[in-house]
């Protein structure tokens, strides 16, 4: 693939960020107006639950969930902001079970973002975030924007 068909593609891709917050995954799907200007797809879905974490059939719902939500919004990549893996901010084990689900998305691919890195991308380079964007949705709207404009992130 040539740079400039790369160019093209990422020019044109939707990814979604995501944050995981207890039992659920908030969502926000990004993408490039035509001028490359960052913008937030207004959905319906923003949230998935995980209802019960012990159950096998809310675990192929969840992943159900997320395969129709990517396939409905034309999504190539999702964009999970890393959680520490122990320590006092660590995120729990239902939380990973999330992420795993994300990454089994089908011709989804998964990408992850440091905390540090989104901090750095929202002073630096972000010029602002979208108007009406819900409080809830900012860093899955980091992870996304990043992804986007991060030169070579998503190859």
């Amino acid at each position: 693939m040539s740079d400039n068909d790369r160019a093209y593609e990422e020019e044109y891709m939707r990814v979604c960020g995501c944050e995981i917050s207890g039992k659920e995954v908030r969502l926000a799907a990004v993408g490039l107006t035509d001028q490359g200007d960052l913008e937030l797809l207004r959905l319906k879905t923003t949230r998935i639950e995980l209802v019960d974490d012990t159950s096998e059939a809310d675990l192929r719902s969840f992943l159900a969930d997320l395969q129709a939500f990517s396939r409905e919004h034309e999504i190539d990549t999702f964009v999970i902001k890393t959680r520490a893996k122990k320590g006092r901010m660590a995120g729990g084990a239902v939380s990973f079970k999330i992420e795993t689900l994300i990454q089994l998305v089908e011709d989804c691919q998964t990408r992850f973002v440091s905390p540090v890195a989104l901090a750095h991308f929202a002073k630096k380079d972000l010029d602002a975030y979208p108007e009406k964007l819900p409080v809830y949705l900012k860093n899955a709207f980091l992870s996304g924007a990043y992804a986007l404009t991060k030169k070579g992130f998503l190859t």
